[in-house]
C-alpha cells in the first residue's frame, strides 16, 4: 500500500482513518472507511476539539497538513501556536530532518449580538470565540508517520492550552 494516512484525535482518544484497501482478517473491530482524505477532512476538520493530520510523500518531501478548531476566550493565542510550531521544528531537526517550512493560519470568529429595545442599540459579545487552525509542513529526511505524530502532538498541546485557559 502506498503511504497515505489521515488520523484524527478526539480529545484524548486517537482514531486512524486509512485510505485504500486493507485486509481486515483477524481484525476484531471496525474502522470507518472513506474514499479520500478530503472526505475525512471536510467532515471533521471544523468540529471543535478534533485534530485531523494528513501525511503524504511528494518526491523526497514529507507533506503534512493539520487542522484543529478550538473554542477559546483568548482571542490572541497566536504566541501559543508559534511556540508549538517551534517545538515541532526542533523535534524534527533533532531526528535528523530538515524543515522546509511549517506554516499555520488561524481564523478567529467571534459572535456579537446587537439588539434594540426602544431606540438604543445594545451590543453584547460572546465571551468565547471559535479559532480554526490550519497547519502545513514540508520536511525532508524524516519518517512520514513520525512527522505526523510530531505535528499531532503540537496541535494537541495547542488544544490543551486553549482548554486550560477556558477553565481558569
Amino acid at each position: 500500500m502506498k503511504y497515505g494516512g489521515t488520523s484524527l484525535e478526539l480529545e484524548h482518544r486517537s482514531v486512524d482513518y486509512r485510505l485504500g484497501e486493507e485486509s481486515m482478517a483477524d481484525h476484531h473491530h471496525e474502522h470507518e472507511r472513506y474514499k479520500t482524505a478530503s472526505d475525512i477532512r471536510k467532515k471533521l476538520k471544523n468540529v471543535p476539539g478534533v485534530i485531523v493530520v494528513e501525511s503524504k510523500l511528494h518526491d523526497d518531501a514529507v507533506v503534512i497538513s493539520g487542522y484543529l478548531t478550538v473554542i477559546s476566550d483568548d482571542r490572541s493565542f497566536s504566541e501559543n501556536i508559534a511556540i508549538e510550531m517551534e517545538t515541532a521544528a526542533r523535534e524534527i531537526t533533532e531526528q535528523g530532518g530538515i524543515v522546509g517550512h511549517i506554516k499555520a493560519t488561524s481564523v478567529v470568529t467571534s459572535t456579537k449580538m446587537i439588539s434594540i429595545t426602544d431606540e438604543k442599540a445594545m451590543i453584547k459579545e460572546a465571551p468565547e470565540c471559535r479559532v480554526q487552525i490550519t497547519l502545513a509542513a514540508i520536511v525532508f529526511l524524516v519518517d512520514p508517520e513520525e512527522t505526523g505524530n510530531i505535528i499531532r502532538q503540537a496541535l494537541a498541546k495547542i488544544r490543551t492550552n486553549a482548554n486550560e485557559k477556558r477553565l481558569n
